[in-house]
C-alpha cells in the first residue's frame, strides 16, 4: 500500500473514531506513518482528504451498482429488488459510518461542505438517472425524486429500527410509481 492509500486509511479510521472536526492532520500523519510534507504532497487540505474519502466510498458503491446492471439486464422488478438488496446491505454494514460523515461533512467549513454537497449530490443523481434509464428507457426529475425518496426513507427506517417493507414490496411500489402504473 502506498503512502496515499495509508493516508486515505489512516483519515477515516480517525474520522469514524473522533469526527472530522476532532481529527487533526498531525493525528493523520501520525498514524499513516509518513511526514506532514507527505500529506500535503497528496492532499491540499483536510477538506479535500475528506472529499476523497466520501468520494472513494460512492466508487465503490457505484462498482457494485453497475454489477446489478450487468447481471439483471432488462427485469425492472429484479433490479430494483438488487437495487433495495444492496442498500438494505450498505445499511447494515456502514449506516453509523455514513452518518458520522454525514454530520461531519455538515461541520465542514462552508466552501468545503457546498463543495462536497454539490459534487456527491451530483454523482448520486447521475448514477440514480442511469438506474432509472435502464429501468424504464428515461428518466426525468420526478423518478429520480421518487427513487431517491424511497432510498432516504428506506435508510432511515432503518436506523431507527422502524418497520421497512420487504424488498418485493417496496420494488414494486417504486416501480408503479416510475412507470405510471404499468407493471
Amino acid at each position: 500500500m502506498g503512502k496515499r492509500e495509508d493516508i486515505l486509511n489512516s483519515a477515516l479510521r480517525l474520522f469514524l473514531e473522533k469526527g472530522f472536526s476532532a481529527t487533526s492532520i498531525d493525528e493523520i500523519t501520525r498514524l499513516a506513518g509518513i511526514s506532514k510534507g507527505s500529506f500535503y504532497t497528496y492532499f491540499s487540505s483536510k477538506e479535500s482528504l475528506l472529499s476523497e474519502v466520501v468520494r472513494l466510498f460512492l466508487e465503490e458503491v457505484s462498482k457494485q451498482f453497475a454489477t446489478i446492471l450487468e447481471n439483471k439486464k432488462g427485469k425492472p422488478l429484479e433490479l430494483l429488488e438488487a437495487f433495495f438488496e444492496l442498500n438494505l446491505n450498505l445499511a447494515k454494514e456502514y449506516a453509523s459510518n455514513i452518518f458520522t460523515i454525514v454530520r461531519e461533512v455538515s461541520f465542514a467549513p462552508i466552501q468545503a461542505r457546498e463543495k462536497l454537497t454539490v459534487s456527491f449530490g451530483g454523482l448520486i443523481e447521475e448514477r440514480l438517472r442511469d438506474f432509472i434509464t435502464t429501468l424504464k428507457g428515461s428518466c426525468d426529475e420526478s423518478d429520480i425524486i421518487i427513487l431517491l425518496g424511497a432510498v432516504i426513507n428506506f435508510w432511515v427506517r432503518f436506523i431507527f429500527n422502524e418497520r421497512v417493507p420487504t424488498i418485493q414490496e417496496l420494488s414494486r411500489k417504486v416501480w408503479l410509481g416510475l412507470s405510471n402504473g404499468t407493471v
